[in-house]
């Protein structure tokens, strides 16, 4: 049936263009004619190339502290695509992170149409939330980006978590059957800690810079290496040990990384 569809609409398309280019081929002046033919070519080819949608997870990565609520935010591009309904499933880790709440986002309302929410479950047990959005009462999608989701976060303990989409279903409108569109996905996460707090205590004071010193100076002691490199160098040195006691002292940004 879809092989079918397919066929019938590259037909529709072929015809569109013949009849586009036969009409450029009527025009009065050989120049204008030829650029009108060239442009009427041009668009055929155009009309066969579909971009494939894009949903993600955003923002991509953020640093939270450990015991703060934190939101992400389920993104859905469709690349000119008519998207008629959504799903998705996220892993995450759960002795890192757990979900209090997810909502549902405009993008599939965004012009006023009621939508239906088909699933909304959140299972900290296992680290898994699952989520699914249809339109209602009309027989045509949207094409504008916009948030399908918003997923609110408990940040439990420091590490690094991921935040990974999976089984992803953009579909077309109904009418006369739903396909499903081909979709590009970009994962998340969150790190979890407080950049500068090498000794992990929740605070970062002199000893986190006395720790970083000695650790550069005379490599003794040990460290939160990850909230030790606040210039995210991939380094720890006097550098980072000069930055620590200036956010300590001044409250000057760090910049540890957010990845893993």
């Amino acid at each position: 049936m879809k092989e079918k569809k397919e066929e019938e609409r590259r037909k529709k398309g072929v015809e569109n263009c013949t009849r586009s280019v036969e009409r450029a081929g009527t025009g009065t002046g050989t120049g204008l004619t030829v650029v009108a033919i060239a442009l009427a070519l041009a668009l055929c080819v155009f009309t066969h190339v579909a971009s494939a949608a894009h949903i993600s997870v955003e923002p991509e990565c953020q640093i939270i502290p450990p015991g703060e609520h934190f939101t992400v935010d389920i993104y859905v591009d469709p690349e000119g695509n008519e998207t008629y309904a959504a799903e998705y499933k996220l892993q995450f880790n759960n002795t890192l992170v757990n979900a209090t709440s997810q909502v549902n986002g405009s993008f599939l309302s965004q012009d006023g149409v009621s939508t239906l929410e088909i699933v909304n479950k959140i299972n900290n047990t296992i680290g898994k939330i699952e989520y699914g959005e249809t339109r209602q009462y009309v027989d045509y999608g949207v094409n504008t980006s916009g948030i399908l989701a918003t997923i609110t976060f408990e940040a439990l303990a420091d590490g690094f978590c991921e935040l990974g989409l999976y089984d992803v279903i953009l579909s077309t409108p109904p009418d006369p059957d739903p396909e499903t569109i081909p979709t590009n996905v970009t994962n998340g996460s969150v790190r979890i800690g407080l950049c500068g707090d090498v000794n992990s205590d929740k605070t970062v004071d002199m000893i986190d810079v006395l720790d970083t010193y000695d650790y550069f100076m005379y490599n003794v002691g040990q460290l939160h290496e990850w909230a030790a490199d606040v210039n995210d160098d991939s380094t720890i040195d006097m550098i980072d040990v000069l930055d620590i006691y200036d956010h300590f002292m001044y409250g000057n940004d760090l910049n540890c990384r957010c990845g893993a």
